[in-house]
């Protein structure tokens, strides 16, 4: 049987997440939209930014570059990705989201690019 500790929890200890595991878990849960073509996230050559967040204490702040699938809704697609990537932030880390930030410089064919070869 676990033994639960008597002291109320802010004495307890501080858990801190920081800013990089929110990225990843919100350039993860981003790509799991539909209408969400690509998410970079940050380091990759070809973006400059890809996605960002910054922690404060118990608040987050996300900045995301995504590609959305052509011939989808912008605005409809952004909006559920605004959405499902702030719920889900504060699910798996208890964070309050205070806003995501989306930046779409591109859309991504829903159509194969190579070329078939004639038989």
């Amino acid at each position: 049987m676990p033994v639960r500790s008597e002291r109320p929890p802010e004495i307890r200890g501080e858990t801190i997440v920081r800013d990089r595991v929110v990225s990843r878990i919100a350039a993860h849960v981003a790509r799991q939209v539909d209408g969400v073509g690509e998410v970079r996230e940050r380091g990759r050559m070809q973006w400059s930014s890809g996605t960002v967040a910054s922690v404060d204490r118990h608040v987050t702040a996300v900045h995301l570059d995504l590609l959305v699938r052509y011939p989808a809704p912008i605005r409809s697609v952004t909006e559920n990705v605004r959405r499902h990537v702030a719920d889900r932030v504060h699910e798996l880390t208890g964070l309050t989201v205070a806003h995501v930030d989306i930046d779409v410089p591109g859309l991504v064919s829903t159509r194969s690019t190579r070329r078939e070869e004639p038989s």
